[in-house]
């Protein structure tokens, strides 16, 4: 599909949230939505959540411990009237992450697996927990690359301030920065790899940056950005952009 196709699909949808804040640091502009309960994602997936009033609970088999997802479901789900169903690994030792407890708070039931549970097995209960009553329960795809979530990112991303000719994600489905290539077609897109192996199709045309660090591990503390960003996600990519980004490029920060 192109732009024009997925904006279409969200022509009558206009992003409820405040206007996104787009600040300079160290010569780079940031896309703050760090300042934004839920994050970005709330924006991506605001259409797609009140627009489907038969679907009462949103289940999601995808998410990584450490993910700013599982969050923005619940967020709108609350705000809503839906119930956020989230799959995942059971963390007996540990206990629930920041932020798993904070998608609780929200009002999401968690279905846990018990460990070792890999991504396959929890997208697999997700669409099984679907199946037992699909006229009421919808799954979210892996990454929540749905055409009307690419649409509104890219409608949000066109109703910037600026018009970017670089900018940079972190990635871990890919799905946040492929919007934005869509988006800003002309624009040099960057890349940096903080989960699984990313392939070919998850890149499209972006340069592409591996961090050194482990999915949940969270960055030096002198590497991270001078704004709130999340260690284990968002802040690995600061320091990529320091190195190899070039003046007014855009660094979009999801969540805090």
């Amino acid at each position: 599909m192109t732009a024009e196709e997925y904006l279409e699909l969200v022509s009558d949808w206009e992003d409820p949230y405040p206007t996104p804040v787009i600040e300079k640091h160290n010569n780079f502009f940031v896309h703050r939505d760090d300042l934004l309960e839920g994050g970005s994602k709330i924006r991506f997936l605001d259409f797609l959540i009140q627009s489907k009033t038969d679907v009462k609970e949103w289940v999601y088999g995808s998410s990584p411990a450490g993910g700013y997802g599982q969050i923005s479901i619940s967020f709108l789900c609350k705000k809503y009237g839906k119930q956020a169903v989230i799959v995942a690994p059971e963390r007996k030792k540990s206990g629930a992450t920041l932020y798993q407890q904070k998608a609780i708070d929200l009002g999401a039931k968690y279905i846990w697996i018990k460990s070792p549970a890999m991504l396959s097995v929890t997208l697999k209960r997700a669409r099984d927990y679907v199946s037992e009553k699909p006229l009421s329960r919808c799954e979210l795809p892996f990454g929540l690359a749905h055409p009307s979530v690419i649409g509104s990112l890219i409608k949000v991303a066109r109703n910037l301030p600026i018009k970017p000719k670089e900018f940079w994600t972190v990635a871990s489905s890919g799905q946040l920065n492929l919007g934005l290539q869509l988006a800003f077609p002309d624009a040099q897109a960057n890349m940096v790899q903080v989960g699984r192996k990313l392939k070919e199709r998850d890149i499209g045309r972006a340069k592409l940056y591996i961090s050194e660090y482990k999915f949940d591990q969270e960055v030096k503390e002198w590497f991270r950005p001078p704004f709130p960003s999340d260690p284990s996600y968002d802040a690995k990519g600061w320091r990529f952009m320091e190195l190899y980004g070039n003046e007014d490029a855009l660094f979009w920060n999801v969540g805090k």
